[in-house]
């Protein structure tokens, strides 16, 4: 049901969480010393990736805490269950559409653009009654949660500013000449996308599958790809700047030799150990290969 659609905790959210709950629970055990792989465990079992499975890993949680955190052990069984429904809806495309007009602030981007600013509520308001039209163009994003998003959908211009697209389905999207910074994209499926010409800092790819996704003459400063699938993704002259890939399974990618891999502060040496890793984590395709045309930007 496309109502079903809402704001969730991503799995490393979660993850996290029950990681706190265990250190809690058995601190001899879960410690400072092993959380990482903890945490990674946790997310790995949310995400479908081992064979234990999530109802066999509550029941070792609610064993492991019997009375004394059964309320923290139900909360984190709420979330998961939160999570893995909207990730059902990966699938299903969100099809409201609305009239409605909003009375938007203004923000002067730097770029010479009025902006207008959608905030948290104010998404909330118009993912419930469905978007109007351009709501999402030359737009300012103050720490917005995405958890829903049309097919199509045109951000064309617009700035976010410590947001987190979760467990959303972005399907055939534009952010041709956008701004992300501090920012996540947490357990998204990710198709037909373009960032031409993108400005991406200090942003994040979690748990994300990017298909056909087009990062063409994007600058990605400082922004980590892990537990990622990567199939037929584009780098055609793009700049990556400090940017590191883990843990990610990479198919058909395009165009790396043209862009600039580097790292600001670094040596030569430690710059070549950069990219050598990158293209080891990536595998890019041999020989050369056409990138898809970005999209139509739009009116200036």
């Amino acid at each position: 049901m496309i109502d079903e659609h809402r704001k969730v905790m991503g799995s490393h959210q979660i993850s996290i969480r029950a990681a706190d709950l265990l250190e809690d629970m058995r601190p001899q055990h879960y410690n400072g010393m092993n959380r990482a792989q903890t945490v990674r465990t946790i997310n790995d079992i949310l995400q479908g990736r081992t064979e234990r499975t999530v109802d066999a890993f509550l029941i070792g949680l609610r064993n492991t805490g019997g009375e004394d955190y059964a309320q923290r052990v139900e909360e984190i069984s709420r979330e998961i269950q939160a999570f893995l429904t909207q990730k059902e809806l990966l699938t299903q495309p969100y099809t409201k559409s609305s009239d409605k007009q909003y009375k938007y602030r203004t923000f002067d981007s730097p770029i010479g653009r009025k902006l207008k600013i959608v905030s948290q509520r104010l998404y909330d308001c118009a993912a419930k009654a469905g978007f109007p039209p351009n709501f999402f163009r030359e737009t300012y994003f103050d720490r917005v949660t995405f958890y829903c998003i049309p097919d199509h959908t045109d951000f064309n211009f617009s700035t976010f500013s410590d947001c987190t697209f979760s467990v959303c389905r972005v399907r055939e999207a534009t952010f041709d000449g956008v701004s992300i910074f501090s920012s996540e994209f947490q357990s998204c499926a990710i198709q037909y996308a373009t960032f031409f010409d993108a400005s991406i800092a200090h942003t994040h790819f979690h748990d994300s599958t990017l298909r056909n996704v087009s990062f063409q003459k994007a600058r990605l400063t400082s922004c980590n790809t892990v537990d990622c699938e990567l199939d037929g993704v584009g780098f055609l002259n793009a700049t990556l700047d400090g940017c590191f890939f883990g843990r990610v399974a990479a198919h058909g990618i395009r165009n790396l030799h043209t862009a600039t891999i580097t790292q600001g502060g670094a040596t030569d040496y430690e710059v070549k150990r950069n990219r050598e890793s990158i293209f080891a984590a990536l595998r890019p395709e041999q020989g050369r290969r056409l990138e898809f045309p970005a999209k139509r930007r739009g009116g200036r």
